[in-house]
């Protein structure tokens, strides 16, 4: 038995979610995906970050990051979605967003909520009906942890059970887990104040620290009328900000 994570874990680890504008097929074929893939590559290599699971499907995807700098998450992501929109549009002669919003994180805090990600991002092809194993779906992380690695490491795996000797048991137990809890669904939805705590941890800095940042700033603003639905005016009430305000931030980053 491989020894475990740490049972309290850092910020570090993050769940990110891509989802493309009004549900589109942004990764509509295998070369997109593929095309996704290698471009997520290319962007880690001058960050100290590792990716430790993901799924591409069709209209959205799902990354597990680890980062001591929280800052290369968001250039990584930042990069691979700018490139990606612009050959998309290109490919299919089309102009405006291609992803709904930047992207939405999800702080991992724990080694059951780590592992829960895990299992739930290769879930995902099962749960659409796509593939009956984990072992058939071809863009996801399921089959790196059991071979060949492309955008998985050893230090991925590492990262993940504390070594990257014996761990195949461990990584099977999870897979068996049918009650998935603590991980954020694209259709879900959380309270305000959930998100705005979460990303307070996430950032590990104080609200006031975060609003004075119009790059982080945006990105809470994001992620509220992603996962709360909430309009310019709701946001506007809760920051005591203008809607005209909170518009041009938003509109900036995006």
């Amino acid at each position: 038995m491989p020894r475990l994570a740490r049972k309290n874990i850092n910020s570090s680890y993050c769940h990110v979610i891509v989802q493309g504008i009004d549900k589109e097929y942004i990764f509509k074929n295998d070369n997109f995906k593929k095309i996704y893939m290698s471009m997520l590559k290319k962007n880690l290599l001058d960050t100290q970050a590792s990716i430790l699971a993901y799924c591409i499907m069709s209209n959205h995807a799902h990354i597990l990051i680890y980062s001591e700098k929280l800052e290369d998450i968001t250039k990584i992501m930042l990069r691979t979605n700018t490139s990606y929109a612009k050959l998309y549009n290109k490919s299919n002669n089309r102009v405006g967003y291609v992803f709904r919003d930047r992207y939405y994180t999800q702080p991992i805090t724990s080694e059951k909520q780590l592992f829960n990600c895990i299992a739930y991002i290769h879930n995902n092809p099962i749960k659409a009906h796509i593939v009956n194993n984990f072992s058939e779906y071809p863009y996801s992380s399921y089959n790196e942890y059991l071979g060949k690695k492309d955008l998985l490491t050893l230090k991925s795996i590492k990262l993940v059970f504390g070594s990257s000797q014996n761990y195949i048991e461990q990584f099977n137990l999870i897979h068996k887990n049918k009650n998935i809890e603590d991980i954020i669904d694209i259709s879900e939805q959380k309270n305000s104040n959930q998100v705005i705590q979460s990303f307070i941890t996430i950032n590990n800095k104080k609200l006031d620290e975060i609003i004075k940042d119009e790059t982080i700033f945006s990105q809470l603003l994001l992620d509220l009328r992603h996962c709360c639905n909430l309009s310019l005016r709701d946001m506007s009430k809760i920051f005591n900000i203008s809607k005209d305000k909170l518009n041009k931030i938003i509109n900036k980053f995006l």
